[in-house]
Protein backbone atom coordinates (compact mmCIF):
# COMPACT_ATOMS: atom_id res chain seq x y z
CA UNK A 1 0.00 0.00 0.00
CA UNK A 2 1.02 3.62 -0.94
CA UNK A 3 2.57 5.25 2.21
CA UNK A 4 4.93 7.84 0.36
CA UNK A 5 3.85 11.39 -0.60
CA UNK A 6 4.52 14.68 -2.35
CA UNK A 7 4.79 17.35 -0.34
CA UNK A 8 5.40 20.22 -1.96
CA UNK A 9 4.43 20.73 -5.58
CA UNK A 10 7.14 22.46 -6.92
CA UNK A 11 9.32 19.16 -6.39
CA UNK A 12 10.86 18.14 -9.60
CA UNK A 13 8.52 15.21 -11.56
CA UNK A 14 11.03 12.55 -11.26
CA UNK A 15 10.93 12.46 -7.67
CA UNK A 16 7.57 10.91 -7.61
CA UNK A 17 8.78 8.07 -9.60
CA UNK A 18 11.86 7.34 -6.88
CA UNK A 19 9.78 7.73 -4.50
CA UNK A 20 7.78 5.16 -6.09
CA UNK A 21 11.10 3.07 -6.63
CA UNK A 22 12.07 3.51 -2.97
CA UNK A 23 8.38 2.41 -1.65
CA UNK A 24 8.40 -0.97 -4.01
CA UNK A 25 11.95 -1.98 -3.04
CA UNK A 26 11.45 -4.41 0.14
CA UNK A 27 8.77 -6.26 -1.79
CA UNK A 28 10.61 -5.82 -5.71
CA UNK A 29 14.11 -6.48 -4.31
CA UNK A 30 15.05 -8.79 -6.11
CA UNK A 31 13.46 -7.45 -9.88
CA UNK A 32 15.92 -4.67 -9.42
CA UNK A 33 18.97 -7.17 -9.26
CA UNK A 34 17.82 -8.79 -11.94
CA UNK A 35 17.00 -5.34 -14.14
CA UNK A 36 20.38 -4.58 -13.21
CA UNK A 37 21.97 -7.77 -14.02
CA UNK A 38 20.01 -7.86 -17.64
CA UNK A 39 21.12 -4.23 -18.29
CA UNK A 40 25.02 -5.64 -17.83
CA UNK A 41 24.54 -8.25 -20.11
CA UNK A 42 23.51 -6.08 -22.53
CA UNK A 43 26.12 -4.05 -22.79
CA UNK A 44 29.03 -6.87 -22.63
CA UNK A 45 27.09 -8.89 -25.76
CA UNK A 46 26.93 -5.63 -27.43
CA UNK A 47 30.69 -5.86 -27.56
CA UNK A 48 31.35 -8.97 -28.94
CA UNK A 49 29.79 -8.97 -31.98
CA UNK A 50 32.27 -5.74 -33.46
CA UNK A 51 34.91 -8.02 -31.52
CA UNK A 52 34.39 -10.99 -33.60
CA UNK A 53 34.10 -9.19 -36.17
CA UNK A 54 37.66 -7.73 -36.02
CA UNK A 55 39.51 -11.17 -35.41
CA UNK A 56 37.21 -13.01 -38.33
CA UNK A 57 38.95 -10.03 -40.63
CA UNK A 58 42.32 -9.58 -39.02
CA UNK A 59 43.15 -13.43 -38.38
CA UNK A 60 41.07 -15.97 -39.30
CA UNK A 61 40.49 -15.03 -42.87
CA UNK A 62 44.15 -13.40 -42.56
CA UNK A 63 45.72 -16.80 -42.16
CA UNK A 64 43.32 -19.32 -43.97
CA UNK A 65 41.71 -20.43 -41.05
CA UNK A 66 38.60 -21.27 -42.11
CA UNK A 67 37.57 -23.32 -39.02
CA UNK A 68 38.06 -20.52 -36.95
CA UNK A 69 35.78 -18.90 -39.00
CA UNK A 70 33.13 -21.07 -38.43
CA UNK A 71 33.50 -21.07 -34.66
CA UNK A 72 33.54 -16.94 -34.67
CA UNK A 73 30.48 -16.65 -36.54
CA UNK A 74 28.70 -19.34 -33.56
CA UNK A 75 29.94 -17.05 -31.39
CA UNK A 76 28.77 -13.91 -33.12
CA UNK A 77 25.52 -15.65 -33.74
CA UNK A 78 25.23 -16.68 -29.89
CA UNK A 79 26.07 -13.13 -28.64
CA UNK A 80 22.62 -11.83 -30.95
CA UNK A 81 20.63 -14.27 -29.77
CA UNK A 82 21.60 -14.25 -26.32
CA UNK A 83 21.42 -9.92 -26.36
CA UNK A 84 17.18 -11.05 -27.82
CA UNK A 85 16.65 -13.02 -24.84
CA UNK A 86 18.12 -10.26 -22.19
CA UNK A 87 16.21 -7.78 -24.07
CA UNK A 88 13.38 -9.78 -24.00
CA UNK A 89 13.57 -9.74 -19.63
CA UNK A 90 14.52 -6.31 -19.35
CA UNK A 91 10.94 -5.57 -21.25
CA UNK A 92 9.60 -8.40 -19.34
CA UNK A 93 11.18 -7.03 -15.74
CA UNK A 94 10.60 -3.11 -16.64
CA UNK A 95 6.70 -3.54 -17.44
CA UNK A 96 6.89 -5.41 -14.10
CA UNK A 97 8.10 -3.18 -12.04
CA UNK A 98 6.50 -0.06 -13.17
CA UNK A 99 2.97 -1.53 -13.11
CA UNK A 100 3.61 -2.38 -9.20
CA UNK A 101 4.85 1.65 -9.31
CA UNK A 102 1.49 2.28 -10.87
CA UNK A 103 -0.55 0.51 -8.53
CA UNK A 104 1.13 2.75 -5.55
CA UNK A 105 0.58 5.38 -7.46
CA UNK A 106 -2.97 5.70 -7.63
CA UNK A 107 -3.68 4.14 -4.53
CA UNK A 108 -2.13 7.30 -3.72
CA UNK A 109 -3.90 9.33 -5.21
CA UNK A 110 -6.76 7.76 -4.07
CA UNK A 111 -5.80 8.20 -0.62
CA UNK A 112 -5.43 11.87 -1.46
CA UNK A 113 -8.71 12.64 -3.29
CA UNK A 114 -10.24 11.44 0.30
CA UNK A 115 -8.22 14.31 1.98
CA UNK A 116 -8.85 17.15 -0.24
CA UNK A 117 -11.28 19.28 0.67
CA UNK A 118 -14.54 20.24 -0.50
CA UNK A 119 -13.78 23.50 -1.87
CA UNK A 120 -11.36 21.68 -4.20
CA UNK A 121 -13.88 19.82 -6.14
CA UNK A 122 -16.27 22.76 -6.07
CA UNK A 123 -13.26 24.33 -8.20
CA UNK A 124 -12.18 21.60 -10.37
CA UNK A 125 -14.19 19.45 -13.35
CA UNK A 126 -14.18 16.22 -12.98
CA UNK A 127 -12.94 15.40 -16.10
CA UNK A 128 -9.96 17.00 -15.31
CA UNK A 129 -9.63 14.48 -12.04
CA UNK A 130 -10.27 11.86 -14.72
CA UNK A 131 -7.33 12.96 -16.96
CA UNK A 132 -5.03 12.85 -13.57
CA UNK A 133 -6.13 9.36 -12.56
CA UNK A 134 -6.10 7.67 -16.09
CA UNK A 135 -4.00 9.43 -18.72
CA UNK A 136 -1.26 11.56 -16.24
CA UNK A 137 -1.18 8.07 -14.24
CA UNK A 138 -0.15 5.97 -17.78
CA UNK A 139 2.49 8.04 -18.32
CA UNK A 140 4.80 6.83 -15.39
CA UNK A 141 4.75 3.36 -16.28
CA UNK A 142 5.90 4.93 -19.88
CA UNK A 143 8.79 7.21 -18.01
CA UNK A 144 9.67 4.20 -16.35
CA UNK A 145 9.54 1.19 -18.43
CA UNK A 146 10.06 3.21 -22.21
CA UNK A 147 12.52 5.78 -20.68
CA UNK A 148 14.31 5.58 -17.39
CA UNK A 149 15.72 1.90 -17.17
CA UNK A 150 16.13 2.23 -20.96
CA UNK A 151 17.98 5.26 -21.00
CA UNK A 152 20.32 3.60 -18.28
CA UNK A 153 21.00 0.52 -20.29
CA UNK A 154 21.65 2.61 -22.95
CA UNK A 155 23.90 5.13 -21.25
CA UNK A 156 26.07 1.66 -20.06
CA UNK A 157 26.28 0.76 -23.61
CA UNK A 158 27.75 4.18 -25.06
CA UNK A 159 30.23 4.02 -21.77
CA UNK A 160 31.62 0.39 -22.87
CA UNK A 161 31.31 1.26 -26.64
CA UNK A 162 32.93 4.02 -26.34
CA UNK A 163 35.96 2.11 -24.17
CA UNK A 164 36.04 -0.79 -26.69
CA UNK A 165 36.61 1.84 -29.81
CA UNK A 166 39.25 3.50 -27.64
CA UNK A 167 41.26 0.35 -27.44
CA UNK A 168 41.08 -0.05 -31.37
CA UNK A 169 42.15 3.32 -31.93
CA UNK A 170 42.33 6.25 -29.27
CA UNK A 171 42.33 9.13 -31.97
CA UNK A 172 39.27 7.60 -34.61
CA UNK A 173 37.34 7.37 -31.11
CA UNK A 174 37.89 10.70 -30.35
CA UNK A 175 36.86 11.88 -33.25
CA UNK A 176 33.79 9.72 -32.93
CA UNK A 177 33.38 11.53 -29.83
CA UNK A 178 33.08 14.91 -30.96
CA UNK A 179 29.72 14.23 -33.10
CA UNK A 180 28.10 13.59 -29.51
CA UNK A 181 27.48 17.32 -28.58
CA UNK A 182 25.70 17.52 -32.11
CA UNK A 183 23.48 15.04 -31.30
CA UNK A 184 22.91 16.43 -28.08
CA UNK A 185 22.48 19.93 -28.88
CA UNK A 186 19.78 18.81 -31.69
CA UNK A 187 17.67 16.53 -29.27
CA UNK A 188 18.07 19.75 -26.60
CA UNK A 189 16.19 21.59 -29.31
CA UNK A 190 13.79 19.02 -30.00
CA UNK A 191 13.45 18.50 -26.47
CA UNK A 192 12.38 21.75 -25.54
CA UNK A 193 9.74 21.99 -28.08
CA UNK A 194 8.23 18.60 -27.80
CA UNK A 195 7.67 19.04 -23.92
CA UNK A 196 5.93 22.35 -25.06
CA UNK A 197 3.37 20.63 -27.16
CA UNK A 198 2.96 17.80 -24.94
CA UNK A 199 1.72 19.96 -22.28
CA UNK A 200 -0.85 21.63 -24.95
CA UNK A 201 -1.97 18.03 -25.57
CA UNK A 202 -2.63 16.93 -22.17
CA UNK A 203 -4.55 20.29 -21.51
CA UNK A 204 -6.62 19.43 -24.49
CA UNK A 205 -7.95 15.78 -23.29
CA UNK A 206 -8.23 17.60 -20.40
CA UNK A 207 -10.63 19.67 -21.61
CA UNK A 208 -12.18 16.96 -23.33
CA UNK A 209 -12.95 14.63 -20.81
CA UNK A 210 -14.34 17.61 -18.55
CA UNK A 211 -16.63 18.28 -21.79
CA UNK A 212 -17.77 14.75 -22.35
CA UNK A 213 -18.28 14.04 -18.38
CA UNK A 214 -20.81 17.42 -18.17
CA UNK A 215 -22.37 15.99 -21.27
CA UNK A 216 -23.14 12.34 -20.22
CA UNK A 217 -24.54 13.40 -16.85
CA UNK A 218 -27.21 15.99 -18.15
CA UNK A 219 -27.86 13.61 -21.79
CA UNK A 220 -31.35 13.19 -20.50
CA UNK A 221 -31.87 16.87 -20.72
CA UNK A 222 -30.10 17.58 -24.19
CA UNK A 223 -32.27 14.90 -25.99
CA UNK A 224 -35.19 16.09 -24.39
CA UNK A 225 -34.92 19.72 -25.70
CA UNK A 226 -32.93 18.09 -29.13
CA UNK A 227 -29.99 19.73 -29.16
CA UNK A 228 -27.46 17.08 -29.87
CA UNK A 229 -26.28 19.26 -33.00
CA UNK A 230 -25.73 22.10 -30.84
CA UNK A 231 -23.51 20.22 -28.72
CA UNK A 232 -21.76 18.21 -31.49
CA UNK A 233 -20.76 21.62 -32.64
CA UNK A 234 -19.68 23.00 -29.08
CA UNK A 235 -17.80 19.68 -28.92
CA UNK A 236 -15.25 20.42 -32.35
CA UNK A 237 -13.65 23.36 -30.38
CA UNK A 238 -12.04 21.09 -27.67
CA UNK A 239 -11.66 18.68 -30.40
CA UNK A 240 -9.91 21.14 -32.72
CA UNK A 241 -7.53 22.54 -29.88
CA UNK A 242 -6.36 18.52 -29.31
CA UNK A 243 -5.93 18.23 -33.23
CA UNK A 244 -3.74 21.19 -33.26
CA UNK A 245 -1.73 20.09 -30.45
CA UNK A 246 -1.23 16.79 -31.80
CA UNK A 247 0.10 18.35 -35.53
CA UNK A 248 2.03 20.46 -33.52
CA UNK A 249 3.79 17.75 -31.95
CA UNK A 250 3.62 15.77 -35.10
CA UNK A 251 6.05 18.21 -36.48
CA UNK A 252 8.63 17.60 -34.27
CA UNK A 253 8.39 13.62 -34.09
CA UNK A 254 8.66 13.44 -37.59
CA UNK A 255 11.67 15.50 -38.11
CA UNK A 256 13.47 13.95 -35.22
CA UNK A 257 14.14 10.14 -36.27
CA UNK A 258 15.28 12.34 -39.31
CA UNK A 259 17.49 14.27 -38.70
CA UNK A 260 19.44 11.90 -35.91
CA UNK A 261 19.29 9.49 -39.02
CA UNK A 262 21.62 12.00 -41.17
CA UNK A 263 24.04 13.05 -38.92
CA UNK A 264 24.29 9.24 -37.84
CA UNK A 265 25.44 8.42 -41.80
CA UNK A 266 27.27 11.44 -42.16
CA UNK A 267 29.60 9.89 -38.67
CA UNK A 268 30.49 6.64 -40.56
CA UNK A 269 31.23 8.06 -43.73
CA UNK A 270 33.84 10.43 -42.11
CA UNK A 271 35.25 7.53 -39.94
CA UNK A 272 35.33 4.97 -43.13
CA UNK A 273 37.54 7.55 -44.90
CA UNK A 274 39.85 8.37 -42.20
CA UNK A 275 40.17 5.25 -41.27
CA UNK A 276 40.91 3.69 -44.75
CA UNK A 277 44.32 4.34 -46.42
CA UNK A 278 43.45 7.19 -48.66
CA UNK A 279 46.35 9.33 -48.15
CA UNK A 280 49.83 9.69 -46.98
CA UNK A 281 48.84 10.65 -43.74
CA UNK A 282 48.47 7.05 -41.48
CA UNK A 283 47.69 8.64 -38.24
CA UNK A 284 43.86 7.37 -38.05
CA UNK A 285 44.62 4.63 -40.44
CA UNK A 286 43.46 1.00 -38.92
CA UNK A 287 43.58 -2.50 -40.52
CA UNK A 288 40.26 -3.55 -42.75
CA UNK A 289 39.41 -5.97 -39.25
CA UNK A 290 39.86 -2.97 -37.09
CA UNK A 291 37.83 -0.34 -39.60
CA UNK A 292 35.26 -3.18 -40.04
CA UNK A 293 34.37 -3.47 -35.99
CA UNK A 294 35.09 0.36 -35.82
CA UNK A 295 32.42 1.08 -38.19
CA UNK A 296 30.40 -1.21 -36.47
CA UNK A 297 30.97 0.06 -33.16
CA UNK A 298 30.29 3.35 -34.64
CA UNK A 299 26.84 2.34 -35.39
CA UNK A 300 26.13 0.63 -32.16
CA UNK A 301 27.19 3.60 -30.66
CA UNK A 302 25.02 6.61 -32.52
CA UNK A 303 22.04 3.69 -32.07
CA UNK A 304 21.92 4.10 -28.28
CA UNK A 305 22.68 7.42 -28.38
CA UNK A 306 19.99 7.97 -30.57
CA UNK A 307 17.97 5.87 -28.64
CA UNK A 308 18.69 7.80 -25.27
CA UNK A 309 17.42 11.16 -27.40
CA UNK A 310 14.33 9.44 -28.24
CA UNK A 311 14.17 8.25 -24.99
CA UNK A 312 14.75 11.57 -23.39
CA UNK A 313 12.05 12.42 -25.97
CA UNK A 314 9.50 9.32 -24.11
CA UNK A 315 10.63 10.50 -20.65
CA UNK A 316 9.50 14.41 -22.03
CA UNK A 317 6.27 13.82 -23.05
CA UNK A 318 6.26 11.61 -19.64
CA UNK A 319 6.92 14.78 -17.48
CA UNK A 320 4.35 16.31 -18.87
CA UNK A 321 1.82 14.45 -17.14
CA UNK A 322 4.28 13.74 -14.22
CA UNK A 323 3.92 17.78 -13.47
CA UNK A 324 0.33 17.36 -13.70
CA UNK A 325 0.29 14.93 -10.68
CA UNK A 326 2.77 16.73 -9.11
CA UNK A 327 0.59 19.41 -9.21
CA UNK A 328 -2.73 17.68 -7.63
CA UNK A 329 -0.54 15.59 -5.74
CA UNK A 330 0.69 19.34 -3.71
CA UNK A 331 -2.81 20.42 -3.51
CA UNK A 332 -3.82 21.30 0.09
CA UNK A 333 -5.40 18.80 1.97
CA UNK A 334 -7.63 19.30 4.75
CA UNK A 335 -6.14 19.91 8.63
CA UNK A 336 -8.88 18.88 10.83
CA UNK A 337 -6.87 18.73 13.86
CA UNK A 338 -7.00 16.40 16.62
CA UNK A 339 -9.84 13.55 15.07
CA UNK A 340 -12.99 12.81 17.32
CA UNK A 341 -14.49 9.38 17.50
CA UNK A 342 -18.03 8.05 19.25
CA UNK A 343 -17.12 6.08 22.25
CA UNK A 344 -18.90 4.52 24.98
CA UNK A 345 -19.05 7.62 26.56
CA UNK A 346 -21.34 9.59 23.85
CA UNK A 347 -25.03 9.45 25.74
CA UNK A 348 -27.81 9.99 22.85
CA UNK A 349 -30.93 10.57 25.17
CA UNK A 350 -34.59 9.05 24.23
CA UNK A 351 -35.05 12.17 22.89
CA UNK A 352 -32.29 12.50 20.69
CA UNK A 353 -29.29 15.23 20.41
CA UNK A 354 -28.97 18.31 20.72
CA UNK A 355 -26.81 20.86 18.05
CA UNK A 356 -25.78 24.19 18.87
CA UNK A 357 -24.37 26.56 16.47
CA UNK A 358 -21.90 29.82 17.63
CA UNK A 359 -21.49 32.87 15.41
CA UNK A 360 -20.67 30.78 12.65
CA UNK A 361 -19.29 32.85 9.36
CA UNK A 362 -18.48 31.16 6.37
CA UNK A 363 -18.25 31.17 2.46
CA UNK A 364 -16.49 29.10 -0.78
CA UNK A 365 -13.73 31.94 -1.01
CA UNK A 366 -11.81 33.35 1.47
CA UNK A 367 -13.21 37.17 0.43
CA UNK A 368 -17.18 36.34 0.05
CA UNK A 369 -19.06 35.40 2.72
CA UNK A 370 -22.25 33.71 2.89
CA UNK A 371 -23.27 32.92 6.64
CA UNK A 372 -22.59 35.80 8.57
CA UNK A 373 -22.87 35.34 12.69
CA UNK A 374 -25.27 32.41 12.69
CA UNK A 375 -26.66 30.81 16.16
CA UNK A 376 -29.36 28.51 16.46
CA UNK A 377 -29.59 26.52 19.76
CA UNK A 378 -31.60 22.97 18.43
CA UNK A 379 -32.84 21.01 21.60
CA UNK A 380 -32.82 16.96 21.44
CA UNK A 381 -35.40 15.58 19.65
CA UNK A 382 -36.92 19.25 17.88
CA UNK A 383 -37.73 19.35 14.57
CA UNK A 384 -36.64 22.60 13.14
CA UNK A 385 -37.12 24.11 9.46
CA UNK A 386 -34.55 26.47 7.46
CA UNK A 387 -36.57 28.31 4.97
CA UNK A 388 -35.25 31.33 2.79
CA UNK A 389 -34.72 32.27 -0.62
CA UNK A 390 -32.47 30.82 -3.33
CA UNK A 391 -28.47 32.12 -2.26
CA UNK A 392 -29.75 32.92 1.68
CA UNK A 393 -27.24 30.15 2.80
CA UNK A 394 -29.48 27.57 3.89
CA UNK A 395 -27.75 24.95 2.06
CA UNK A 396 -24.12 26.50 3.38
CA UNK A 397 -25.49 26.20 6.86
CA UNK A 398 -26.54 22.53 6.62
CA UNK A 399 -22.97 21.82 4.76
CA UNK A 400 -21.31 22.75 7.81
CA UNK A 401 -23.39 21.05 10.35
CA UNK A 402 -22.93 17.34 8.41
CA UNK A 403 -19.03 18.33 9.06
CA UNK A 404 -18.17 18.84 5.28
CA UNK A 405 -16.74 22.49 5.50
CA UNK A 406 -14.67 23.82 7.80
CA UNK A 407 -16.49 27.59 9.19
CA UNK A 408 -13.97 30.15 9.16
CA UNK A 409 -15.42 32.10 12.81
CA UNK A 410 -17.29 30.18 14.99
CA UNK A 411 -18.01 26.60 16.09
CA UNK A 412 -20.73 24.18 15.78
CA UNK A 413 -21.79 21.26 18.56
CA UNK A 414 -23.80 18.17 18.25
CA UNK A 415 -23.77 16.79 22.17
CA UNK A 416 -20.35 18.07 22.21
CA UNK A 417 -18.77 16.82 18.93
CA UNK A 418 -17.66 18.72 16.28
CA UNK A 419 -19.07 17.34 13.04
CA UNK A 420 -16.29 18.92 10.84
CA UNK A 421 -13.73 16.95 13.13
CA UNK A 422 -15.35 13.61 13.46
CA UNK A 423 -13.69 10.24 11.88
CA UNK A 424 -15.20 9.59 8.86
CA UNK A 425 -16.17 6.00 10.06
CA UNK A 426 -18.84 7.35 12.51
CA UNK A 427 -20.05 10.15 10.78
CA UNK A 428 -22.89 7.60 9.62
CA UNK A 429 -23.54 6.90 13.31
CA UNK A 430 -24.41 10.50 14.05
CA UNK A 431 -25.55 12.22 11.43
CA UNK A 432 -28.02 10.92 8.50
CA UNK A 433 -28.30 13.57 5.46
CA UNK A 434 -30.30 13.34 2.20
CA UNK A 435 -29.11 15.88 0.01
CA UNK A 436 -30.84 17.74 -2.81
CA UNK A 437 -30.02 16.26 -5.73
CA UNK A 438 -29.64 12.83 -5.02
CA UNK A 439 -26.69 10.12 -6.64
CA UNK A 440 -27.75 6.76 -7.03
CA UNK A 441 -24.49 4.48 -7.65
CA UNK A 442 -24.03 2.50 -9.87
CA UNK A 443 -24.74 -1.27 -8.44
CA UNK A 444 -27.81 -2.94 -6.37
CA UNK A 445 -30.17 -1.63 -3.74
CA UNK A 446 -28.40 -3.10 -1.02
CA UNK A 447 -25.35 -1.34 -2.25
CA UNK A 448 -27.23 2.33 -2.92
CA UNK A 449 -28.08 2.17 1.09
CA UNK A 450 -25.35 0.62 2.55
CA UNK A 451 -22.60 2.51 0.31
CA UNK A 452 -20.76 -0.54 0.23
CA UNK A 453 -20.17 -0.38 3.66
CA UNK A 454 -20.13 -4.46 5.03
CA UNK A 455 -20.50 -3.40 9.09
CA UNK A 456 -24.30 -2.78 7.66
CA UNK A 457 -26.69 -5.66 8.35
CA UNK A 458 -29.29 -7.06 5.92
CA UNK A 459 -31.79 -6.73 9.09
CA UNK A 460 -30.51 -3.24 8.96
CA UNK A 461 -31.41 -2.49 4.99
CA UNK A 462 -34.57 -3.85 5.55
CA UNK A 463 -35.67 -2.12 8.48
CA UNK A 464 -34.16 1.31 6.96
CA UNK A 465 -36.20 0.59 3.33
CA UNK A 466 -39.83 -0.83 5.19
CA UNK A 467 -39.16 2.88 7.54
CA UNK A 468 -39.29 4.58 4.50
CA UNK A 469 -41.72 2.90 2.22
CA UNK A 470 -39.63 1.24 -0.13
CA UNK A 471 -40.01 -2.10 1.23
CA UNK A 472 -43.28 -3.10 -1.04
CA UNK A 473 -41.47 -2.30 -3.79
CA UNK A 474 -38.35 -3.46 -3.27
CA UNK A 475 -40.22 -6.88 -2.74
CA UNK A 476 -41.89 -7.02 -5.80
CA UNK A 477 -38.79 -7.08 -7.82
CA UNK A 478 -37.10 -10.38 -8.87
CA UNK A 479 -33.72 -9.78 -7.53
CA UNK A 480 -35.15 -7.82 -4.40
CA UNK A 481 -32.25 -5.94 -2.81
CA UNK A 482 -29.78 -7.08 -5.31
CA UNK A 483 -31.44 -5.58 -8.18
CA UNK A 484 -28.92 -3.56 -10.17
CA UNK A 485 -30.55 -0.32 -10.86
CA UNK A 486 -28.43 1.19 -13.40
CA UNK A 487 -26.07 3.99 -14.22
CA UNK A 488 -27.72 6.95 -11.92
CA UNK A 489 -30.74 5.12 -10.86
CA UNK A 490 -31.97 5.37 -14.41
CA UNK A 491 -34.90 2.52 -13.42
CA UNK A 492 -36.20 4.25 -10.67
CA UNK A 493 -38.72 6.85 -10.47
CA UNK A 494 -37.58 10.49 -9.04
CA UNK A 495 -40.03 9.80 -6.00
CA UNK A 496 -37.87 5.88 -5.53
CA UNK A 497 -34.49 7.84 -5.89
CA UNK A 498 -35.62 9.99 -2.93
CA UNK A 499 -37.03 7.51 -0.98
CA UNK A 500 -33.87 5.13 -1.29
CA UNK A 501 -31.59 8.41 -0.18
CA UNK A 502 -33.66 8.72 2.84
CA UNK A 503 -33.15 5.08 3.63
CA UNK A 504 -29.39 5.72 3.31
CA UNK A 505 -29.57 8.26 5.67
CA UNK A 506 -31.13 6.15 8.37
CA UNK A 507 -29.40 3.04 7.62
CA UNK A 508 -27.25 3.59 10.71
CA UNK A 509 -29.89 5.04 13.18
CA UNK A 510 -28.24 8.17 13.64
CA UNK A 511 -29.73 10.36 15.94
CA UNK A 512 -29.42 13.76 13.53
CA UNK A 513 -31.34 13.84 10.60
CA UNK A 514 -30.30 16.53 7.59
CA UNK A 515 -32.85 17.24 5.18
CA UNK A 516 -32.85 19.18 2.01
CA UNK A 517 -35.66 19.86 0.11
CA UNK A 518 -36.87 15.70 0.69
CA UNK A 519 -40.17 16.19 -0.50
CA UNK A 520 -39.10 18.65 -3.71
CA UNK A 521 -40.56 17.13 -6.91
CA UNK A 522 -42.59 14.35 -5.15
CA UNK A 523 -46.17 13.79 -6.20
CA UNK A 524 -48.80 14.34 -2.73
CA UNK A 525 -48.70 10.32 -2.12
CA UNK A 526 -45.33 10.21 -2.40
CA UNK A 527 -44.60 13.22 -0.42
CA UNK A 528 -47.40 12.02 2.31
CA UNK A 529 -44.95 8.48 2.29
CA UNK A 530 -42.47 10.24 3.29
CA UNK A 531 -44.00 12.31 5.74
CA UNK A 532 -45.79 9.79 7.40
CA UNK A 533 -41.58 7.74 7.72
CA UNK A 534 -40.34 11.48 9.55
CA UNK A 535 -43.43 11.47 12.10
CA UNK A 536 -42.52 7.53 13.03
CA UNK A 537 -39.05 8.20 13.62
CA UNK A 538 -39.61 11.53 14.72
CA UNK A 539 -39.36 11.00 18.37
CA UNK A 540 -36.09 9.59 18.35
CA UNK A 541 -34.31 12.28 16.34
CA UNK A 542 -32.90 15.43 15.96
CA UNK A 543 -34.29 16.60 12.53
CA UNK A 544 -33.31 20.28 10.69
CA UNK A 545 -34.90 20.20 7.39
CA UNK A 546 -34.14 22.62 4.35
CA UNK A 547 -37.72 23.31 2.37
CA UNK A 548 -39.08 26.20 0.17
CA UNK A 549 -42.32 25.44 0.83
CA UNK A 550 -45.00 25.90 3.64
CA UNK A 551 -46.16 21.75 3.19
CA UNK A 552 -42.13 20.92 4.19
CA UNK A 553 -42.31 22.83 7.46
CA UNK A 554 -45.81 21.80 8.90
CA UNK A 555 -44.60 19.00 11.16
CA UNK A 556 -41.78 21.75 12.50
CA UNK A 557 -40.98 22.74 15.98
CA UNK A 558 -39.03 25.30 15.08
CA UNK A 559 -39.00 27.50 12.42
CA UNK A 560 -36.05 30.12 11.30
CA UNK A 561 -36.34 32.45 8.32
CA UNK A 562 -32.89 32.63 6.60
CA UNK A 563 -31.85 35.82 4.20
CA UNK A 564 -28.29 37.05 3.37
CA UNK A 565 -26.53 34.85 5.44
CA UNK A 566 -28.24 35.68 8.85
CA UNK A 567 -30.85 34.39 10.67
CA UNK A 568 -33.74 37.21 10.43
CA UNK A 569 -36.95 35.54 11.93
CA UNK A 570 -37.85 32.90 14.24
CA UNK A 571 -40.45 30.56 16.45
CA UNK A 572 -43.02 28.04 16.32
CA UNK A 573 -45.60 27.79 13.16
CA UNK A 574 -48.00 29.35 15.59
CA UNK A 575 -46.23 32.12 16.46
CA UNK A 576 -44.61 33.40 13.23
CA UNK A 577 -48.20 32.65 11.38
CA UNK A 578 -49.31 35.79 14.07
CA UNK A 579 -46.33 38.11 13.13
CA UNK A 580 -46.09 39.92 10.07
CA UNK A 581 -43.29 38.68 7.79
CA UNK A 582 -42.65 36.22 5.09
CA UNK A 583 -44.27 33.17 7.11
CA UNK A 584 -47.28 34.90 7.80
CA UNK A 585 -48.13 36.03 4.30
CA UNK A 586 -47.23 32.61 2.44
CA UNK A 587 -49.14 30.53 5.08
CA UNK A 588 -52.88 33.06 4.27
CA UNK A 589 -52.04 31.96 0.38
CA UNK A 590 -51.40 28.37 1.03
CA UNK A 591 -54.74 28.10 3.14
CA UNK A 592 -56.60 29.30 0.09
CA UNK A 593 -55.23 26.28 -1.56
CA UNK A 594 -52.24 28.17 -3.62
CA UNK A 595 -49.06 25.60 -3.67
CA UNK A 596 -46.11 28.31 -3.40
CA UNK A 597 -42.16 28.31 -3.28
CA UNK A 598 -40.46 30.50 -1.75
Amino acid sequence: MATWQVRNEKQHPLSVVLKAMKNTRSRLGLFYVLLAFTALSLTLLELLPPMLLKRILDVNLKNGQIEQVWIAAFYYLAASMGSSIFAFAQTYLTTYIGQNILIDLRLLMAEHIAKLPMNYYNRTPVGEIMSYMSSDVDSVNTLFSSGLISGFTDMMKVFGIAMAMYVISPRLCFITLLSIPVLLIVANYFRKNILKAQMEIRKAVGKINTYLQELFNGIRIVKFYAKEDEYEKKFQTPLREHLKSIDHAAVFDSYFPCVMQTIKAIVIAAIVLLGAKTSDYDGTTVTIGSLAAFADLVSRLLSPVEALSQEFQTIQQAMAGLRRIVGFLGEEVEEKGKIQRLDNKFFVSEQGVSVTIRDISFGYAPDKLILKDVSLDIHEGKKVAIVGRTGAGKTSLMNLIAGLYKPHAGAISISGIDPYRLHATDRRKLIGIVPQSTHIFEGTLRENITLRDDRITQEEVEKAAKLVGLQDFIAALPDGYDTVIGVQGIKLSFGQSQLLSLARAVVCDPPVLLLDEPTSGMDALTEKVIFDAFRAIGNKRTIITISHRLSGVIDADEVYIMAAGKIVQSGSPDKLAGEKGWYSVFKQLEDLGWRLDV
